[in-house]
């Protein structure tokens, strides 16, 4: 948030909140899209993430990716876990904002400001065949840049060229956390003044390479359970879920405690 309006950094403030450590802004999805409207607008360096309990429970044994979400401009919401935490923490947490969801919004905005965008990550094809999507969704967009190289820090020179001679305003970024974090983070300097958001799965899912849970199980906060049915090798990552549960739960009854001992 270093150089933000002071504006922009109280407007921010006033929503944010902590779950386990972790900063995370209480919006809704069209406060997210005005954010990114603004910030394209102003040719402002912003980078989102969309933060979800592995997020929260990652950062704190992990304290590089701590301090990457400490310096985005925005952590959305996305994770019923989180949701619940900061509503159970008496936050007004609006609901989910999903990188899906905010991406699309991301667009849309593109596509009315005829403004270029990227997506970068995803297996060979996954990039290119999320751009075809995205165009036949999304009228009037321009056919996205694409990239889809290495994820780690030997893979910088080559990513800055592409974002040298792409000049998105929007940057969708789908290597899954902490990988597209930290690529983010390393990779936007002056020269690429955009709008960066790590999308995850997004890129997959609009490929076509993965399925989507169905829309009632979104709604119901069980999209993770149909992840896990579909991608029985994410039990490791989806392991730390009740952990985090435990964890929340506990900081927000010590923080009851307090508040009523004082």
């Amino acid at each position: 948030m270093s150089g933000a309006p002071a504006a922009e950094t109280q407007a921010l403030q006033a929503v944010e909140f902590r779950v386990l450590g972790t900063r995370i802004h209480g919006i809704d999805l069209g406060q997210a899209a005005a954010w990114i409207d603004a910030w394209a607008q102003a040719d402002v360096r912003a980078h989102i993430a969309t933060v979800n309990p592995e997020f929260v429970m990652r950062a704190r044994h992990d304290s590089e990716f701590h301090d990457v979400l400490e310096r985005t401009r925005l952590n959305v919401p996305d994770g019923v876990g989180v949701v619940v935490a900061g509503r159970l923490g008496r936050r007004r947490v609006p609901g989910r904002v999903t990188g899906v969801a905010l991406m699309y919004e991301a667009m849309q905005l593109a596509a009315v400001r005829e403004w270029p965008v990227a997506l970068v990550g995803g297996a060979p094809g996954v990039a290119e065949a999320a751009a075809e999507r995205l165009v036949h969704d999304v009228p009037g967009l321009r056919p996205p840049h694409t990239y889809g190289g290495a994820r780690g820090a030997e893979g910088d020179d080559a990513a800055r060229e592409f974002l040298r001679e792409a000049r998105p305003q929007i940057l969708c970024v789908g290597y899954g956390a902490p990988h597209q974090e930290f690529w983010i983070d390393r990779n936007l300097d002056a020269d690429a003044a955009c709008v960066a958001i790590g999308v995850g799965g997004t890129l997959d899912y609009l490929s076509g390479r993965v399925p989507r849970a169905p829309a009632a199980l979104r709604s119901a906060g069980l999209e993770w359970a149909y992840r896990l049915w579909r991608q029985p090798s994410r039990w490791r990552r989806m392991r730390v879920l009740p952990v985090f549960a435990a964890l929340a739960a506990r900081e927000i009854l010590d923080r009851k405690t307090k508040d009523a001992a004082e």
